[in-house]
């Protein structure tokens, strides 16, 4: 059973995942530039405030600038601005200021956001960026032709000289000192533990991308299939369901009606953001070329507003030749306060319920049985109404899984076509989902098992008999396994001298990625023994086969007895959960952090 990241409960699982999916429509196929890195010189352009006056990068010429590009709608960037302000607070006197430069957004929720909440963040400057999604000079915003951001939030360090001394993707809240090493590097006097760590943070983000690129070229030499057979409950060679949208004029419209006897490509995006022009050209591009062979392109906007989908429609109606369609169950609840961690008890159960409620009707949900995915996502389906497959992107860098798809579907692709490489079927079968077990219970004994340490020495629980062991699973690729270290070496450092372990095994992963992770971040998590699963993704993989676990990060607390005495599922940053699992194997801990532990499941509960 292929893992999960866990600890994204209901309601945040669907905000997290369309935040990462309207976050892929700010990113452009083709772009005109690769993200600019440190030694470039930052370029002027031009910016709005809420006033409607001008402002220009070149207006804080002599400042150490923190240029900051987010968005209203990226979950992400509004969750580091805390921790941008802290920033901005702490070296204000050092002439450091945080331009936050929106992007990828309409001017009116701008104008919106900004005024109601720039009381929560006074030492950032909120401006925007005029070339507003779907206007007609979208793809000549700055984020993109100029500094060539391909995902938000992403932090250019400008130095006095207008030099980049860092450009920094992401933000991992108070333990992320990337930004302080790159002030540092632009002449800001940091504390010398903040640099340290921030250099290494900065070392360890460039080896990732680099990995990444590696990757990338790795792919090109031996690519494989970038599209899938079965998609939530769409499988191949079984019917697809119905829904009934609405068009672009408001009449409603029966999908099986509009698709009766034709191959198509059914195409989801977001509605107020579209497609971008390259992707948009491109779709067209090709529902024109294969409209004589009975092929059809459906576009659906869904996740926003009837608003934001007419005018982008609107603006682009005269580039399409294909339908596109509205999803009129519009955009998801709005929370009552600004993040989660303002909301009560009762305000963020309610929310749940409501988004719950609420992506049980999208039609992209309902139509996939529940399943979500980025966007935008393609689905193809056979003259007789059969889902074929599934894939995520657009554009000319999908090329390869529209045309294998097309080509299953009995289309004769011209020759500039043709995939690269056209897949077998036995290449691209699905495999069939993995048996599941029963998680490990309270009380029972902690099976032993044999990993292997960064060292090639064998590790076993039993080496740490009579001690209390923290058996911790997680990947190199789970974002939640990573997030919750800092948290796990804390613990294990205070409680080491009361005979706490932890016991971190790497699991349904490659011994190579843990080997070159474990040697780029050991020294941050001193206390934590990292070891690695050789059965890897296999079924008898420890994780899977002996300890029932279906998602990571998954805690077991073990005992002196070698019994399982709690469990802890993922990490929220601020909980106490797993010191006040400590608690029930014995450990002396703190009664405010028990207290503080059984309050912090309560929330999570909350949640569901």
């Amino acid at each position: 059973m292929k893992l999960i990241h866990s600890l994204v409960f209901g309601v945040l699982s669907c905000v997290a995942t369309l935040a990462l999916a309207q976050m892929q429509m700010a990113k452009s196929v083709n772009q005109p530039i690769a993200t600019l890195a440190a030694g470039a010189i930052a370029p002027d352009f031009v910016m709005h405030d809420i006033h409607d006056q001008e402002v220009r990068l070149s207006s804080f010429k002599g400042k150490v600038v923190i240029l900051d590009f987010w968005a209203t709608w990226c979950g992400p960037c509004i969750a580091s601005m805390p921790h941008t302000n802290a920033i901005a607070t702490k070296y204000a006197d050092q002439d450091v200021v945080v331009v936050a430069s929106g992007t990828s957004d309409t001017i009116a929720m701008f104008k919106k956001w900004i005024p109601a909440n720039q009381a929560k963040y006074p030492k950032l400057q909120f401006v925007f960026d005029a070339h507003e999604r779907g206007s007609n000079t979208f793809e000549q915003r700055a984020s993109s032709k100029l500094y060539g951001v391909t995902g938000i939030p992403t932090q250019f360090v400008i130095g006095r000289d207008g030099v980049i001394t860092a450009t920094i993707v992401g933000n991992g809240g108070e333990e992320d000192a990337r930004t302080e090493a790159a002030l540092a590097k632009a002449g800001v006097k940091v504390e010398a533990a903040r640099v340290v760590a921030g250099e290494r943070q900065l070392k360890a983000a460039a080896e990732d991308a680099a990995d990444r690129l590696a990757a990338i070229e790795e792919e090109k030499k031996n690519p494989k299939p970038q599209f899938r057979e079965a998609f939530g409950q769409l499988k191949k060679g079984v019917a697809v369901p119905d829904f009934t949208a609405q068009a672009a004029d408001g009449t409603a419209v029966k999908f099986s009606e509009l698709t009766k006897d034709k191959i198509v490509v059914f195409m989801v995006w977001s509605a107020g953001h579209g497609l971008p022009a390259d992707m948009l050209a491109f779709q067209d591009s090709w529902a024109r070329r294969y409209a004589d062979q009975g092929v059809l392109f459906v576009g659906l906007g869904a996740y926003g507003s009837r608003e934001d989908f007419d005018k982008w429609h609107a603006a682009n109606a005269a580039k399409l030749s294909f339908p596109v369609l509205f999803d009129p169950v519009g955009p998801a609840p709005r929370p009552s306060k600004e993040t989660l961690s303002e909301m009560t008890a009762d305000e963020k159960k309610a929310f749940s319920a409501a988004n719950r409620a609420h992506y049980s009707k999208v039609i992209p949900m309902a139509f996939s049985g529940g399943a979500m995915a980025p966007v935008p996502n393609n689905v193809v389906i056979d003259a007789q109404g059969k889902f074929l497959g599934f894939y995520v992107g657009s554009g000319p860098q999908s090329a390869e899984s529209l045309g294998n798809l097309l080509l299953r579907a009995g289309v004769k692709l011209k020759p500039e076509d043709m995939p690269k490489k056209i897949f077998s079927a036995e290449e691209t079968k699905e495999k069939p989902p993995e048996a599941r077990v029963a998680m490990l219970k309270l009380g029972a004994a902690a099976p032993d098992f044999t990993a292997t340490d960064a060292t090639g020495k064998a590790v076993k629980i039993s080496d740490y008999r009579g001690k209390v062991v923290i058996l911790d699973f997680w990947a190199t690729w789970c974002g939640p396994c990573i997030a919750s270290m800092p948290h796990t070496q804390e613990v294990a450092a205070h409680y080491k001298n009361q005979g706490v372990v932890v016991l971190a095994s790497c699991t349904s992963d490659d011994r190579k990625k843990f080997d070159t992770w474990v040697k780029r971040n050991q020294a941050q998590y001193p206390d934590i023994n990292f070891s690695h699963d050789p059965q890897e993704r296999g079924p008898d993989r420890a994780s899977h086969k002996l300890y029932g676990v279906g998602g990571i990060p998954q805690q077991f607390i073990i005992d002196r007895d070698g019994k399982v005495a709690a469990l802890v599922t993922g990490y929220l940053k601020g909980e106490a959960i797993l010191d006040a699992a400590l608690a029930k194997a014995g450990i002396k801990v703190d009664a405010a952090l028990i207290a503080k532990g059984a309050e912090d499941l309560k929330q999570r509960e909350s949640m569901r």
